[in-house]
């Protein structure tokens, strides 16, 4: 079977936990890219979180699990690995504050060359539109000047974000207006992410500082299924997974975290 790849919606703030100490003002960092910075979802983050759920949602189908997951032993032998491989998620689309409609999704040329340069060599598609396009905003709307954060960008005419050939069923975020900054200041973005304060439950009533991923950012994924994978199962968690809402990170209590999964259709 072929690589699929998986767009990841956040609808909530999301926390998945870097677990490094800092001695700065935010105490819980994010996980991010080891090369890029950017925010993203480490594989063994993502595949634990989806496990944890699908044992709940196929609780009578341990044979499915131990498929797409592996088996797990309580002895001292060896788990058994899965038929399928789980890959980081990477940082397809940051919103950030703009002054049309309160929010616009952003990027920049070096993320869209990352994406597609993973796309090509994952499922010999790019995703993106290559673009070297910077400080500008993509709209239907009649605008007359706009700001995303402090930096005023020039207007421009909406166009399609992804490749001709691809489709994303369910999916409208590609039909809204988004802005393609330089490098220097999408890093800026990505760097300076909400931090939320939280109150500490007990006698000690201090509070701890936490760096969020925003609700409404967009990572993308890739699910590599092995060569001796049962069909009909991978089948079965395919639909699943676009089926249903997943929790992923820290904080489920406090409603962190909360993703759909839309499939991408080359």
């Amino acid at each position: 079977m072929e690589t699929q790849s998986y767009l990841i919606q956040c609808i909530t703030n999301m926390h998945v936990g870097s677990g490094d100490a800092t001695y700065g003002i935010i105490d819980k960092m994010v996980q991010r890219d080891p090369v890029t910075n950017y925010p993203t979802i480490h594989a063994s983050s993502l595949k634990g979180a989806l496990r944890e759920q699908f044992e709940k949602l196929w609780e009578k189908d341990t044979d499915g699990i131990n498929e797409i997951f592996g088996k797990k032993t309580s002895d001292d032998n060896e788990a058994e690995s899965g038929n399928c491989n789980f890959l980081s998620a990477d940082l397809l689309l940051l919103p950030v504050r703009c002054t049309h409609r309160q929010f616009t999704f952003s990027l920049c040329p070096q993320s869209i060359e990352f994406i597609n340069k993973k796309a090509k060599l994952l499922v010999n598609k790019e995703i993106l539109k290559t673009s070297s396009t910077t400080d500008k905003f993509f709209t239907k709307d009649k605008v007359n000047e706009i700001y995303i954060e402090d930096d005023k960008l020039e207007l421009a005419t909406h166009s399609p974000l992804l490749e001709n050939s691809i489709s994303v069923k369910g999916f409208d975020v590609f039909d809204q207006q988004y802005a393609i900054v330089e490098n220097s200041k999408f890093e800026n973005y990505t760097t300076n992410l909400p931090v939320i304060a939280r109150n500490r439950l007990g006698k000690n009533k201090n509070l701890w500082y936490e760096e969020v991923v925003p609700h409404q950012t967009i990572f993308i994924t890739y699910f590599i299924p092995g060569p001796t994978i049962n069909k009909n199962i991978y089948t079965k968690f395919s639909e699943t997974l676009e089926k249903n809402i997943f929790q992923i990170g820290a904080n489920s209590s406090v409603g962190y975290g909360l993703c759909k999964f839309y499939k991408i259709n080359f």
